[in-house]
């Protein structure tokens, strides 16, 4: 079994991804705070409201790490066994990823929430066929 370097630096690239959404997010509410147009405890948590960037900049964040964990998984089990999908889908992932983030940002209406599910479903897809392509492979290494 060889380490797929492709497949660890895109999945490097889906956690540098949240980390760039976490940076982006800081620093709006940062500015917001000290230019004085909002108190520091005045972004609630669980307060979505699309019309604000900075709210769509959070969930969009939220949303990267909601699948970033199941990614990890997949692809480091994939990876530890030898899976060479994994190279080759973890870039698609990725995009879709970016993709999705990106829509989220532009901002909230029927045809934006379609095409951001569309790039959801791409990473779902990608993420179960790689789960199941390497299913069989683990299921070979633990038989006795």
């Amino acid at each position: 079994m060889t380490l797929d370097t492709s497949a660890l630096l895109y999945l490097l690239g889906f956690g540098c991804w949240a980390l760039f959404l976490l940076f982006a997010l800081v620093a709006g509410r940062g500015l917001q705070v000290v230019s004085g147009r909002r108190r520091a405890d005045a972004f609630p948590p669980y307060h979505y409201e699309p019309a604000e960037f900075l709210s769509r900049l959070s969930r969009a964040y939220q949303n990267t790490l909601e699948l970033l964990g199941v990614v990890i998984v997949i692809a480091g089990a994939a990876m530890a066994v030898g899976n060479d999908l994994a190279g080759q889908l973890l870039p698609w992932i990725l995009a879709a990823r970016i993709g999705q983030s990106l829509i989220h940002l532009i901002g909230v209406n029927h045809w934006l929430v379609q095409i951001r599910f569309a790039f959801l479903l791409v990473q779902m897809v990608l993420l179960a066929w790689l789960a199941l392509d390497t299913f069989p492979v683990l299921c070979d290494l633990i038989k006795p």
